[in-house]
């Protein structure tokens, strides 16, 4: 399924009516294929009157057009590209150890964001599985408290449903991250090493070439 909207680059004046915006405002149109897998997906609604509530989004499909129709593209762009990740690695048939994370995920109605909560190993224990009631978030991207749910990633097989853990791409630990940047900075330096060295090279080559034509020079005369 494709969903479509336009919307403007103030966020102040989203739009995905169509209706021509401000002078000044740049238009941009923008295509998201949401996957039916999504429905597969569902959204827990909090005791608070959310499970009363017909215009709740029941899936991460339902969550995906909600964005879309109030304007929310970068929202609908993150939890498409969370949503895709988990699937895909799902695909994989992960063993579950190597560098990825189980747990239960919630989905964040500020940023789009799915996925652990944050710091889910710390406070929840073992693969993050929070106890029952447990309230959801804080939100791993923006640190939201109040505007998330749990969601639940479910297979159906025969005529059984079953939940399965959010599975994504472990972050890197503060070590990592600066071994990546001591690598990062490491191998720019070594390029721009490697530019200087063609460039004097060049230069002397062609310094070379000059001696020799002036040489010539010198002999015809």
């Amino acid at each position: 399924m494709t969903k479509s909207t336009t919307t403007t680059s103030n966020p102040q004046h989203e739009s995905s009516d169509g209706t021509t915006p401000p002078d000044g405002e740049v238009v941009r149109e923008v295509h998201l294929k949401i996957s039916p897998q999504y429905a597969t997906i569902s959204v827990v609604p909090k005791e608070d009157g959310e499970k009363n509530d017909k215009n709740f989004p029941r899936n991460l499909h339902n969550a995906a057009e909600l964005f879309l129709r109030v304007g929310m593209v970068n929202s609908a762009e993150k939890l498409k590209q969370c949503a895709d990740m988990m699937i895909g690695l799902y695909s994989e048939n992960p063993d579950g150890k190597s560098g990825v994370r189980l747990g239960k995920a919630c989905v964040c109605w500020s940023c789009g964001y799915c996925g652990l909560p944050k710091d889910f190993q710390e406070d929840h224990g073992n693969n993050g599985m929070k106890k029952k009631n447990t309230p959801p978030g804080p939100c791993f991207s923006c640190n939201e408290i109040n505007q998330v749910n749990w969601i639940r990633v479910t297979q159906k097989q025969g005529k059984k449903i079953t939940e399965m853990p959010w599975i994504e791409i472990a972050p890197l630990t503060e070590e990592e991250v600066q071994k990546k940047k001591e690598a990062e900075l490491a191998a720019k330096r070594a390029e721009v090493e490697a530019k200087v060295q063609k460039a004097l090279e060049e230069r002397s080559t062609g310094a070379d070439d000059d001696d020799d034509d002036a040489d010539a020079e010198k002999a015809e005369i």
